[in-house]
């Protein structure tokens, strides 16, 4: 019999369908009930779209729309998710055609990621490993490396915490990481590069060529309770990497920490003005808290063992 309950980003979700990889959850108080339809239901035409995301080239990903009763988030060609008011259940609602591992896929790494905006708390969009020293995270643009340098992180035996989404608490004066699920995508050269032959992996979703790499429940076990983060690294943009042969860490003003944290912080509603203004002053206490770093290094799988050991010093001794 599957299991109706799961625990994700803090959460314990009720799902009509399973979530195959996360973690089940025992008999507990269900903050998010998620709902998915066979087809996709009529819905009422928005009265407003509010925000749109587009592909680099300018291809329409994802509209946002207020509707009665809560949003409407429009994936071109996938599928519509119906968000209620309050962020206490979504509607999941596929495409003709379109798989239940596409629309899972989206539900875990886009939506919820957005509804634990909603609900209150704050998710970086970021891959997250945790070392000795406390949780570290990487940020930064699609195809930056954020998976890859977990990814790497993880074939050296660091547990993952998360992979795109890394949802945050405050807790005894500390800003914390929850643990996401077991999931890990990479492109197929990062994966041969990391991980050979020797280990599965199944398709991440049907408008992608990444693969999701197989990691077993016991394994590196995600741990179920929050860490603290102690750093979070900002993968430098490709016009600060040309000609650069050396890795370098470099430490940002508090002003490029938070303009750092605005662009991969993930917000629902951007025309709501008390939500920004609750995100803003959380920002303000995490730069206060939380080094943020520019991370700059040549785009070499072969460098990944001496990245992986400059950012463990920093961890050290960044702070001497």
């Amino acid at each position: 019999m599957q299991p109706r309950l799961y625990r994700l980003y803090g959460l314990v979700v009720d799902s009509n369908d399973p979530l195959p990889g996360v973690p089940s959850a025992l008999d507990a108080k269900v903050d998010l009930r998620v709902q998915f339809l066979s087809s996709q239901k009529a819905q009422p035409s928005p009265c407003r779209w509010f925000m749109q995301w587009r592909f680099p080239g300018g291809e329409l990903w994802l509209s946002f729309a207020k509707m009665d009763g809560g949003y409407l988030m429009r994936f071109e060609e996938l599928g519509d998710f119906f968000i209620h008011e309050g962020g206490g259940e979504i509607v999941c609602m596929p495409r003709p055609g379109i798989s239940s591992i596409t629309i899972t896929h989206l539900l875990l790494n886009q939506v919820i990621p957005l509804v634990i905006n909603l609900r209150g708390r704050e998710a970086l969009h970021a891959s997250a490993v945790i070392t000795p020293h406390g949780i570290i995270a990487f940020s930064g643009p699609a195809g930056s490396g954020k998976s890859t340098i977990a990814g790497s992180f993880f074939a050296a035996g660091y547990s993952l915490i998360s992979d795109d989404c890394l949802a945050l608490i405050e807790k005894d004066g500390d800003i914390c990481g929850m643990a996401a699920y077991p999931g890990l995508r990479l492109w197929g050269d990062t994966f041969k590069w990391l991980f050979g032959n020797s280990r599965p992996s199944k398709p991440v979703a049907q408008y992608t060529d990444k693969q999701q790499v197989h990691i077993m429940t016991k394994e590196q076990a995600i741990p179920a309770k929050f860490q603290p983060l102690k750093r979070l690294y900002t993968i430098a943009d490709p016009s600060e990497i040309d000609g650069k042969k050396n890795i370098a860490i470099e430490p940002l003003s508090l002003r490029e920490s938070f303009i750092a944290l605005v662009r991969c912080t993930f917000r629902l509603d951007i025309t709501d003005a008390n939500m920004l203004r609750r995100q803003f002053h959380f920002f303000e206490r995490f730069v206060s808290d939380v080094p943020i770093r520019r991370l700059i290094f040549p785009r070499d799988f072969r460098l990944l063992p001496f990245l992986r050991e400059a950012i463990l010093n920093d961890l050290e001794h960044g702070d001497s």
